[in-house]
C-alpha cells in the first residue's frame, strides 16, 4: 500500500496491444536483445536511441540500408522467434541463479519445440530465427546436464549439436572440446575421445584457441599412463604448432585486502613531476604496475586496452571498407554499430577485394602516410557509435597517430588481414599492454600475468602470431612481495 501511494497513479497496459508494439520494435531493430522488453521496458531502449539521434546527441556510422532477404516467412514465424528468445532468456536467468533443476525443465520443454532449419538465409541472418535461439538453448542444456553430472546425456546433446552446421557455427570448437573432455574424463572412453579430437581438429569451423585446446588435450592423453595403447592413434592426429615468446618477471608489493579474493592490487610509489616521492604510494592494478615498469625502461607512452586497442586501429584504418555499400542485408536499419556479418566468415568474403587492396596499401605505407590515414578517419568519424571503436582508448588522435607510426605498415597490414578474415575468433586474446618510445619509435606488446595467472589458449595463439608479424612481444609475470608474497611466489 505504501509503495502504491508513493508511486501515485499508475497505468497497466493491455498485454495484447503491448505485444503488437513490442513485435513492431523487434522487427525494426533485430540487432537489439530482448532484455529491455523482458524487464517491462516495452521497447524503451530502441525508442530512446531514436530520441538521442533525433536530438543530435548520438550519431551512427553512415551506410546504406539494403534489405533483400525475408527473415520471417509469415506472422507465425515471427511469433515463434519471439517465443524462442523468451525461452532462451528464461533458461539463462535460471542458470545464472544456480537453479539447475528448473533450468533442466525449461531446457527439456524447449527440446519439444524444435523447428525446421532455414538454410536459405545467409548465416548472419540465421541468428534472428527460432532455430538459432533453440540451438543456443540446447548448448546451454549441455552445461545444465554437466552441472547435474548427467554426462551421457550431455554427450548425446553435443553429438546432436555437431551433426548440424546450420546454426551457431562459431560454437563448434567449444562443442568438440567439451565432447572430448566428457568422453575422456567423465565417461572413461579414450577411444571415442580420440575420435572427437580428430574430428574437431579436422573441422574447418574450429578456430584459434579451441583448436589449440584440442591439440593440447591430445598431448596430455599421450603422456597419460592409461592411454599408452592409444599412442599410435594420438601420434597421427593433426598438430598445432605455437612458438613461445620471451618471458620476464618483475616484483611488486602486494596490497593486503580483506578476504584475499578478487584481482590482486599492488602498491606503487607515487611520482611527482617525474620524480619518485618515497613518502607517498598509490594502489594500482597489476597492469598499471607493469606500465610503470616499462616507463622506467624508456617507453614514455603506454596503453592498457587489450583487444580494444587493436580493434580501434583496425576499424579506423578500414572504416570505409567495413561500412561499404552494395552488400545486401548487412545493414537493415539506420541504428547499427556494425554490419550484421561482422562475426561470420561472410564479413571478409563480402569485402575480399577491398580488404586485400587496403592490406597492400598499409604494408607499403610510410609512417607519415599511416598517421594521415588514421587522422583522416578520426576527424571524419569521431564520436560515432561503432562497436569496434573505443574512442576513449587513446588520449588524443595524436597519441593514436604516434602509435601507428611506431607499429609500421607491415605489422598493421598483418593485423588488419587477420582480424578481417576471422574477427569473431580474433577479437579476444590480444596482449594487455602496448608500450612505445616516441623518440626512437620502438615498441613492445606485453601480456601481463599476475600471481597464479596463466596464458589462455587464445593468448598463446595471438602471441605467436604477433611474433611472426615481427612485433617485439613478451609476457610480463608479476610476483608479489609483502603481505601474501611468500606464498604467492
Amino acid at each position: 500500500l505504501w509503495a502504491k501511494q508513493l508511486a501515485g497513479p499508475c497505468v497497466r497496459l493491455s498485454r495484447g496491444p503491448r505485444a503488437v508494439f513490442s513485435r513492431v520494435l523487434l522487427l525494426f531493430s533485430l540487432t537489439d536483445t530482448m532484455d529491455e522488453e523482458e524487464m517491462a521496458a516495452g521497447g524503451q531502449n530502441q525508442l530512446f536511441t531514436i530520441l538521442l539521434v533525433n536530438s543530435g546527441r548520438l550519431a551512427f556510422p553512415e551506410y546504406t540500408v539494403q534489405r533483400v532477404a525475408k527473415v520471417f516467412r509469415d506472422r507465425e514465424d515471427l511469433i515463434r522467434y519471439e517465443a524462442s528468445m523468451r525461452a532462451l532468456l528464461e533458461v539463462t536467468t535460471e542458470m545464472q541463479g544456480g537453479r539447475w533443476e528448473v533450468a533442466l525443465e525449461l531446457y527439456t520443454a524447449a527440446k519439444h519445440a524444435w523447428c525446421d532449419h532455414q538454410e536459405e538465409l545467409p548465416v548472419f541472418l540465421r541468428s534472428f530465427t527460432a532455430g538459432w535461439a533453440y540451438t543456443r538453448i540446447f548448448s546451454r542444456g549441455v552445461e545444465i546436464l554437466q552441472r547435474l553430472r548427467r554426462y551421457e546425456e550431455a554427450v548425446e546433446e553435443l553429438r546432436s549439436l555437431l551433426k548440424q552446421r546450420v546454426y551457431c557455427p562459431d560454437s563448434r570448437g567449444r562443442w568438440w572440446d567439451r565432447l572430448a573432455l566428457n568422453l575422456h574424463q567423465h565417461l572413461k572412453e579414450p577411444q571415442q575421445a580420440i575420435c572427437a579430437i580428430r574430428d574437431g581438429l579436422s573441422d574447418p569451423l574450429v578456430r584459434t584457441g579451441h583448436k589449440l585446446s584440442l591439440h593440447q588435450r591430445a598431448l596430455r592423453m599421450k603422456e597419460a599412463a592409461g592411454c599408452r595403447k592409444y599412442r599410435l592413434q594420438l601420434r597421427d592426429l593433426p598438430t598445432v604448432q605455437v612458438q613461445d615468446v620471451r618471458h620476464v618477471t618483475i616484483r611488486g608489493q602486494l596490497f593486503p585486502h580483506e578476504g584475499g579474493t578478487g584481482k590482486s592490487r599492488f602498491l606503487l610509489p607515487a611520482t611527482k613531476e617525474g620524480e619518485e616521492d618515497a613518502r607517498a604510494t598509490v594502489i594500482c592494478s597489476v597492469e598499471e604496475l607493469c606500465l610503470a615498469h616499462y616507463r622506467k625502461q624508456g617507453f614514455d607512452q603506454g596503453i592498457h586496452g587489450e583487444g580494444s586497442t587493436f580493434s580501434t586501429l583496425f576499424a579506423l584504418l578500414t572504416w570505409d571498407v567495413i561500412f561499404m555499400c552494395g552488400i545486401p542485408d548487412v545493414f537493415r536499419n539506420p541504428y547499427q554499430t556494425c554490419p550484421l556479418d561482422l562475426h561470420t566468415d561472410c564479413f571478409y568474403e563480402n569485402r575480399k577485394d577491398a580488404f586485400a587492396s587496403r592490406v597492400q596499401t598499409l604494408r607499403e605505407a610510410s609512417a607519415e602516410t599511416l598517421r594521415g590515414m588514421l587522422g583522416d578517419a578520426w576527424s571524419s568519424q569521431e564520436g560515432r557509435a561503432c562497436s569496434l571503436v573505443s574512442w576513449e582508448r587513446f588520449s588524443s588522435v595524436q597519441q593514436a597517430q604516434s602509435l601507428v607510426g611506431c607499429l609500421g605498415g607491415a605489422f598493421l597490414g598483418g593485423i588488419v588481414e587477420r582480424m578481417a578474415k576471422d574477427y569473431r575468433h580474433c577479437r579476444g586474446g590480444l596482449p594487455d599492454l602496448v608500450v612505445w618510445n616516441t623518440s626512437d619509435n620502438s615498441y613492445k606488446l606485453v601480456e601481463v600475468k599476475g600471481p597464479n595467472d596463466r596464458l589462455s589458449h587464445k593468448q598463446q595463439i595471438w602471441l605467436d602470431e604477433l611474433q611472426k608479424l615481427g612485433a617485439d612481444v613478451e609476457v610480463c609475470h608479476v610476483t608479489a612481495t609483502g603481505a601474501r608474497g611468500d606464498r604467492l611466489e
